[in-house]
């Protein structure tokens, strides 16, 4: 664990929750269960402020699945009043017309969808996952909102690419890849170095989509492994966990405000 040293923050990933209506098969975070410990909606404020303090401009609120929990409106709304640059990563739980007004002030909405294929893509989230993901990129869309669609990458599913791209190009949307790791409900699986492999399928979809993908803006996912946040960190990347615990430390957000 890094002995986090307070200093200027650029951004914030808030996991507001580890509860969630799914259970990939990869999840890093072994989401599924909320955490007993969960910071309450006064606290996730009060967390928010804090990072304000140190410099923040934006978050990027997720989970678990950051819809699952009841209250996460009124804690994305806060974001949005104080004026950070606010954008959340969902599977498409409840994205529809219920969240319209929230939905329009965002910065922008990453869905995750890991296939073309309803079935391939349900075979790893679980049944109705892409229909409900698929809904919530059209509703989105729609509102004119931009959205990025988050898929993960394994060696063995490649070939998915090609069709995910076609859906980003067909909805006007952008196309995130990450990476699986080998870690959370993914840890045993073989760890092979797909990063090359991704980078030379995502030149040939720009030949033929155009300049559809995008980069990680929030740095929240740990594709660097063990010393992911230990390099994040000092560069102002600060995740947040469900019980205010900043991830890569044993720190609580709170003993930043003591210090600030």
């Amino acid at each position: 664990m890094l002995d986090y040293k307070p200093g200027k923050i650029v951004h914030l990933n808030a996991e507001v929750t580890r509860a969630c209506n799914l259970r990939c098969d990869y999840c890093f975070n072994d989401s599924g269960v909320m955490m007993h410990s969960e910071l309450k909606l006064d606290e996730w404020k009060q967390a928010i402020d804090v990072t304000q303090k140190y410099g923040a401009k934006s978050v990027l609120f997720t989970g678990g699945e950051v819809m699952a929990r009841k209250d996460s409106p009124a804690i994305i709304g806060h974001a949005l009043e104080i004026g950070l640059q606010t954008s959340i990563l969902s599977n498409g739980l409840k994205l529809n017309s219920q969240y319209r007004n929230m939905l329009q002030e965002l910065e922008r909405v990453q869905i995750s969808l890991d296939s073309a294929s309803p079935y391939s893509h349900d075979a790893r989230r679980g049944e109705g996952s892409w229909r409900m993901a698929r809904q919530a990129i059209g509703y989105v869309r729609g509102l004119d909102v931009p959205v990025e669609i988050s898929t993960t990458i394994s060696a063995d599913r490649l070939d998915e690419l090609e069709g995910l791209a076609g859906i980003a190009y067909l909805t006007g949307s952008s196309l995130l890849v990450r990476p699986m790791q080998s870690i959370g409900r993914a840890l045993g699986t073989e760890k092979r170095d797909v990063n090359s492999s991704i980078a030379e399928r995502k030149q040939r979809l720009e030949d033929k989509f155009g300049d559809i993908f995008v980069e990680d803006f929030a740095r929240y996912v740990p594709i660097l492994g063990a010393n992911h946040d230990e390099r994040m960190l000092p560069e102002g990347f600060v995740t947040i966990l469900p019980d205010g615990k900043i991830r890569g430390t044993r720190q609580s957000i709170f003993e930043l405000e003591k210090a600030a």
